[in-house]
């Protein structure tokens, strides 16, 4: 989906590492998903070695065209389809290929991929790597880089094929293919497999899709894809495991029950006719799938049935990715998904569903008053209209999506703004889900609105209809329909690399919709201009044609909800649009405040490679390294081997010195009591894009929750202030995202290096003026929604138990519970006080990445300077955070949830260990590495405690230690019996451990010292990388050298050893343990929830051991009640500090 396509003020938590990204792109696996993509966990179980065989089929493949690929993309492509209707495309990355034996085991090791499903931040991250592109047990030239082979398969078939009487059969079914097979049978061999050999698989349902996906080491892809096609072979799906997958599938939902988008998108597909698919309950849940059909033998033939009948080979696609060449991929595609059967059943015939007149019923052209879980202020429009799927040559909608949700000058935004109605506006299309089908696609565009906003929310209805209005009378614009395709032409040129479970996903998807040139390009580029399309599309925006739904507990007269959707529980009250305000909706005339938007100045145009200086050069030769095809671990090791050297850059009069100058890191070019400014050319990538990275560190972060919430504020009213200006740079591709950090503000800017200056010396100009002329308008409706963002954090039960543990281990720490008390104190005057306090004082790092000469990163950083004009601060105002050390034993602070709608439980158990040392945090990294398969295996598959169960290292400033967090729901279990649980574990895995030997150990511990050799897919993973070195003030540039090789002298011995310190099962000499738990609320048959009218109260509600009752017996003495009283006499952790002049 081109990157333009629509943008909403996305404000988050002001708490610790939040990011508040105000202008985020909308993404087509994210951001505007309309029908649920349901992802579940991973599923692990042991089994015993084995060795597997694949024979070589013969079958004769029909070739298919070429895709169309980037410049810049160096892979190999072939598209072929096999004898049984099924179409593979093959890519071959030709970047030092794989060199299969033509064997492949299953022999079973413990081992894992030792990383949560969603990464949590406490302060600087070690570098530990989401990813885990590893290889086999036979280890190739020492210093390759890794990579991971993908594969992918999408059935032509989704949630809207679901029988009425059993809904969310196709999800269920989805969850049961990956049971076993009859080749093999143990119920989770499949997954166990692919994690113990470095990888991961997961599977999505869609409206009309449904994807399975899996990545793994190379050596084991054959091996994998024969495992992975006899689930569509022959899958067991066996009666008993389905009884217990209904239980992951109802706590899946219960997790997505809160969330106000979900509900909303199940609201609008119920006003659908009767009948029609887009009414299918897509989630399912155990109503669907156990209550209402009481008949566990009628699931299990359904389910059999439903399989059979879509999981055809012929309405298949796959797409698989690995460094080896095309021939050996053709051949391991037709020896195992050549084996399965085709029945050449056509699909789900829809065509009676096909759009007309009649789809809009009246119901759906209704308004609709909708009470939300969080609190928001926002109004949706939704127009359906004819299916787009056939016309992605020209994407009419994305040219309507482009204008109406332009936030430049002339804009329907810019004029919300200046009536302080809007914040923020989100237009479009998703491209997914119940927004594009076969048989229709909706439009939506949903506003933020201001309280006031909501006061007049029929004249901003004027005003949108007004301006569709005006789109109208003036008809399509082919200069800019060509400079959207100019954008994305540019855009496509230089993409960087995907990694390859999200490429082979994406591809196997679009093989559904495209033909063979454009399974690449099909949601991406322009390839014919369609007025008429367009005008078509206009004409079905109409005001009497809308669905409108307002969102909202701020309404002046409160509404009266009187009734109810059947799944979610949404209370809702509809009404008839009122008359006069359809006749003034349907005769508007464009207002003069609107125009179309400017020829865009920031479209780059000079794309020319900035060669590095001749010093870099020089070090190269020195070193004998060839910059541009050599690794990373070839340039660190000559460089590590080498002599420190020093270096003089010189550009004209300009002259940085740089001491202990080397190549396989940023380099410090200045250095002074204003910044600290570090450069590194791109040697790998060589794109004609750059990454600037700025903090500026303020000693008020963390003086108090009065300045912390200032500093939230002020942030938030840059932004808005810079919406108009900023808007037409974003659009081509000069992004940038601000927001608060620990410790101040982070600025980061990226794209063309061309223009990228243009945009900091933009946004650090506003810096300074962004007070000035704030209106006290403006302001209320800032701060209106900075309260929501604190509010809406602290309903979300996890984000509870994380303010909670870091309120406990962190000195200072500053509660979004502190500062939503007080944010509605401060006034303009305050704010405005404030920007000069901010500003004055400052200490600001830079890091610059990419195609910049390092003189022009200078510059830039001057002006920065120039233009902010801060002095600089002391050694001793820098803010930093201690870390308080637990005492031994075990603490638990068990607390109620902040959302009385949320039935969702969280206990996240915390091990604290001491002040990182090299080798101990290679010993827990292999400890988690072993642990990760285990523990979901226990207390996901077979207890069924929750849906989401993860371990993880925690790296807490500077501070080691490990967690394991379960999410339950109140009515499933107590979290105390939870708790029990997790030490029950704990226990069996001290057992196992030991019991695994160092043979384990040795898989374990060579699968993370590969991880931490995985190849940078693009330049920020690079960067990203650095600027955690560089914000922590650790500056360990090497590190995943350094952890690598202090992991491979890891023995079982050492990981005894912490486990018997810090476990309960063990000695106990270093057992520090804190359970948080966030107890959810029952559910209630009016889901109340807490409205503007009833005063917000975020004290915690502290629980002990009789509330409420569990089922484990408990000592009351390990309760916080109290978190100041119990940290006020705890001693800190001391953490070495790094002298900035030793890097």
């Amino acid at each position: 989906m081109p990157n333009f396509l629509s943008r909403i003020i996305q404000i988050t938590s002001g708490n610790l590492q939040a990011k508040h990204t105000l202008l985020t792109t909308m993404s087509k696996r994210n951001s505007f998903h309309r029908a649920p993509k349901f992802k579940p966990e991973m599923k692990v179980v042991k089994n015993s070695p084995k060795t597997v065989t694949v024979t070589n089929r013969k079958e004769k493949v029909e070739v298919l065209p070429e895709p169309i690929k980037s410049v810049s993309d160096k892979k190999l492509y072939k598209t072929i389809r096999l004898e049984n209707g099924l179409t593979a495309l093959l890519i071959s990355d030709p970047s030092r290929q794989f060199i299969t034996d033509g064997s492949s085991s299953s022999e079973e090791e413990s081992s894992g991929t030792g990383e949560s499903s969603e990464q949590e931040s406490d302060g600087a991250k070690s570098g530990q790597s989401a990813a885990s592109d590893q290889h086999g047990t036979k280890r190739r030239a020492e210093f390759d880089e890794e990579k991971l082979a993908a594969c992918s398969l999408s059935v032509g078939v989704g949630s809207y094929s679901d029988p009425p009487d059993i809904q969310g059969l196709a999800h269920f079914v989805e969850h049961m293919v990956f049971m076993g097979s009859e080749k093999y049978p143990k119920e989770n061999e499949f997954d166990s497999f692919i994690k113990k050999k470095g990888g991961s698989d997961n599977a999505s349902t869609d409206c009309e899709l449904t994807t399975f996906y899996f990545e793994i080491q190379e050596k084991h892809l054959p091996h994998a894809m024969d495992m992975f096609s006899q689930f569509f072979v022959s899958p067991l799906m066996k009666k008993e495991a389905m009884q217990r997958e209904r239980e992951a599938i109802e706590s899946e939902f219960a997790i997505a029950r809160p969330s106000d988008s979900n509900r909303k998108d199940q609201l609008l597909s119920s006003l659908f006719p009767a009948g029609h698919p887009a009414r299918t309950f897509t989630w399912g849940n155990l109503r669907s799938l156990k209550d209402d059909i009481q008949d566990d033998e009628k699931l299990s033939r359904a389910a059999h049935e439903f399989r059979r009948r879509h999981y055809s080979a012929h309405r298949m696609t796959v797409a698989v990715q690995a460094r080896m060449d095309l021939a050996s991929l053709e051949q391991y595609v037709i020896n195992t998904f050549g084996q399965i059967p085709t029945n050449k059943l056509p699909a789900d015939d829809f065509r009676e569903f096909a759009f007309k007149p009649e789809t809009v019923t009246p119901e759906f052209k209704s308004i609709y008053y909708v009470k939300p879980i969080s609190d928001t202020t926002e109004i949706h429009l939704t127009w359906c209209m004819r299916s787009l799927l056939s016309e992605y040559e020209s994407k009419p909608h994305q040219y309507i999506s482009y204008l109406l949700g332009h936030e430049g000058k002339g804009s329907l935004l810019s004029y919300l703004r200046k009536k302080v109605w809007a914040l923020g506006i989100y237009t479009g299309n998703s491209e997914s889900g119940i927004d594009y089908t076969s048989m229709y696609s909706l439009f939506s565009t949903q506003v933020v609105l201001t309280k006031e906003g909501l006061d007049h929310v029929d004249e901003v209805l004027e005003a949108i209809f007004s301006y569709i209005n005006m789109l109208k009378k003036i008809g399509p614009k082919e200069h800019l329909y060509d400079e959207i395709k100019t954008i994305e032409e540019t855009s496509f040129r230089f993409e960087e690399e995907s990694q390859p479970a999200d490429y082979v996903e994406t591809l196997s998807e679009n093989m559904h919709f495209f033909p063979p040139e454009h399974y690449i390009t099909g949601d991406k580029l322009y390839y014919k201009y369609d007025p008429k399309g367009i005008t078509e599309l206009l004409e079905c925006m109409r005001a009497d044609a809308v669905n409108i739904m307002i969102l909202s507990h701020k309404h002046t007269v409160p509404i009266q909800y009187d009734a109810k959707e059947k799944w979610f529980g949404i209370d809702y009250k509809r009404i008839d649009v009122p008359p006069e305000w359809l006749e003034r909706w349907l005769s508007v005339k464009p207002y003069v405040q609107f125009d179309l938007p400017e020829k865009n100045i920031y479209l780059t145009t000079n794309f020319d490679l900035v060669p590095p200086a001749q010093p870099y050069l020089d070090e190269a030769d020195r070193l004998d390294i060839d910059l541009m095809n050599s690794s990373i671990k070839d340039i660190h090791k000559k460089v590590s081997a080498s002599e420190r050297t020093s270096v003089v850059l010189q550009q004209g009069d300009l002259i940085a010195t740089v001491n202990h100058f080397r190549l396989d890191q940023p380099n410090l070019l200045r250095k002074n009591r204003h910044m600290e400014l570090w450069y590194k050319p791109d040697f790998k990538f060589r794109f004609p894009t750059a990454l600037l990275y700025l903090y500026f560190i303020t000693p008020l972060s963390l003086k108090s929750p009065r300045e912390a919430c200032l500093i939230d504020l002020w942030t938030d009213v840059l932004q808005q202030g810079l919406k108009e200006e900023v808007y037409p740079a974003n659009m081509a591709d000069l992004t940038h995202s601000l927001y608060v950090s620990d410790k101040g503000l982070t600025l980061k800017v990226v794209g063309y290096s061309q223009n990228l200056h243009l945009l900091v010396e933009l946004v650090t100009r506003e810096m300074r003026k962004s007070t000035a002329s704030l209106t006290p308008e403006m302001f209320e409706a800032v701060r209106e929604v900075r309260a929501r963002t604190y509010h809406n954090v602290l309903i979300k039960p996890q984000k509870l138990a994380k303010d909670v543990r870091m309120q406990i281990l962190l000195k200072p720490y500053i509660s979004p519970r502190d500062k939503a008390l007080i944010v509605q104190n401060i006034t303009l005057s305050d704010l405005k006080d404030f920007t000069e306090r901010l500003l004055d004082r400052l200490y600001v790092q830079i890091l610059v990445q990419g195609n910049l000469a390092w003189h022009e990163a200078i510059k830039i950083s001057e002006n920065v300077l120039d233009n902010i004009k801060w002095e600089g601060i002391a050694e001793s105002e820098m803010p930093e955070f201690k870390v308080y050390r637990l005492p031994l034993g075990e603490r638990k602070i068990r607390v109620s949830s902040l959302n009385p709608s949320s039935t969702n439980s969280i206990v996240t158990n915390y091990y604290q260990g001491d002040s990182t040392t090299a080798q101990d945090t290679a010993t827990l990294e292999v400890m988690m590495m072993l642990m990760e398969e285990p523990v979901f295996n226990a207390l996901r598959t077979k207890e069924q405690l929750g849906y989401s169960v993860f371990s993880m290292m925690r790296y807490t400033f500077g501070v080691l230690g490990f967690s394991i967090t379960v999410n339950t729901q109140v009515d499933k279990f107590s979290v105390a019996h939870v708790d029990s649980r997790v030490e029950a574990f704990l226990k069996k895995f001290a057992r196992s451990t030991k019991r695994g030997g160092e043979k384990a150990l040795a898989v374990a511990r060579r699968s993370l010292v590969q991880l931490k050799h995985t190849t940078d897919y693009e330049l920020k993973e690079e960067v990203e990388r650095n600027w955690r070195e560089i914000v922590s003030r650790e500056y360990q540039f090497q590190r995943l050298f350094t952890e690598a090789d202090a992991i491979e002298k890891i023995r079982l011995a050492d990981i005894m050893n912490w486990i018997d310190n810090h476990f309960p099962s063990g000695n106990k000499s270093e057992f520090r343990k804190l359970s948080v738990q966030i107890v959810g609320n029952k559910p209630t048959d009016d889901n109340a929830i807490t409205t503007d009218d009833q005063p917000k109260n975020y004290k915690l509600n502290y629980l002990d051991a009789s509330e409420p009752i569990g089922d484990s017996r408990e000592n009351s003495a390990d309760f916080i009640k109290d978190i100041d009283a119990f940290t006020r006499e705890l001693p800190t952790i001391d953490v070495p500090r790094v002298e900035l002049a030793q890097c």
